[in-house]
């Protein structure tokens, strides 16, 4: 919009003041130079079903969020010692590269914008112990006792070198599914004045939903990056990978939005320029 600022500004305030003021008036606000993407979430009342919105995130209130990105170690010499329940099928695994793949490249996004990063990782608690339930039902439902397997040094919980934090970056040690759960997440968000929260990793269906869902408890906004995540199927739901789609349906629908990495790469290089 045009306008006179000489005479706006002789009217209103003295003649040494009036540099200040035009910096002021064109300075944008915060938030229209943000991030701007179609966030999906999903109608539960008619007319139901996906549909999709505006969302601005401030550049100045947003972080992106890593949960669980580690592994990828099937040609390493070790990998044949892991439990079962930490192997994958070759297409699983090839599939999960090509998720890293698109991880790495939001992430490069996010970082070229100045974003925070933050990483969430499991480790092993001091206080886990023979009689944790948590230690239980790992047993009998995963056939993994955490107190051998998850003893440091930690070959299943390590980072590869593609996916490993790099300097400047925040990483969270969690005990359990959630990143918020007696962790510092939230005091370190609160310190960065976060707002928007975009996410990716794993397990859709574990860490990740539980993560998400803590955040929005928090008064966290919420994007996931729905090809930037899966999870595990179970022998019913594998056919059709039914599993991953309500994962990413419960998220739509009851924590925040979802949009893909290149939407969400796209839009970063559109608030660079």
């Amino acid at each position: 919009m045009r306008f006179n600022s000489r005479k706006r500004i002789s009217r209103c305030c003295p003649v040494w003041f009036a540099p200040l003021l035009i910096v002021f008036l064109c300075t944008p606000v915060s938030g229209e130079n943000g991030i701007h993407l179609k966030g999906r979430y999903y109608r539960l009342v008619t007319p139901a079903g996906n549909a999709e919105e505006e969302v601005t995130l401030d550049l100045q209130r947003t972080a992106f969020m890593l949960i669980d990105v580690y592994g990828l170690f099937s040609d390493d010499k070790a990998y044949k010692d892991l439990p079962e329940f930490y192997k994958s099928p070759p297409e699983k695994e090839k599939a999960r590269k090509e998720i890293y793949q698109r991880i790495l490249s939001a992430k490069k996004a996010a970082k070229a914008l100045n974003l925070p990063v933050v990483y969430l990782q499991n480790y092993l608690a001091p206080s886990t112990n023979g009689n944790t339930e948590w230690r239980i039902m790992s047993i009998r439902t995963c056939g993994v006792d955490v107190l051998k397997t998850w003893q440091e040094p930690n070959f299943i919980l390590a980072f590869s070198k593609m996916m490993a934090p790099e300097p400047g970056e925040y990483v969270i040690k969690k005990q359990m599914y959630s990143g918020f759960f007696e962790t510092d997440l939230h005091s370190l968000l609160q310190s960065l004045d976060v707002k928007n929260l975009v996410v990716v990793g794993f397990d859709a269906n574990i860490c990740l939903r539980t993560t998400v869902t803590d955040a929005m408890y928090r008064g966290y906004r919420v994007v996931l990056l729905r090809d930037c995540t899966t999870t595990g199927e179970f022998p019913d739901t594998k056919e059709g990978g039914y599993a991953n789609k309500l994962a990413i349906r419960f998220i739509e629908a009851n924590v925040g939005y979802t949009a893909t990495a290149d939407e969400f790469v796209r839009a970063c290089q559109a608030a660079g320029k």
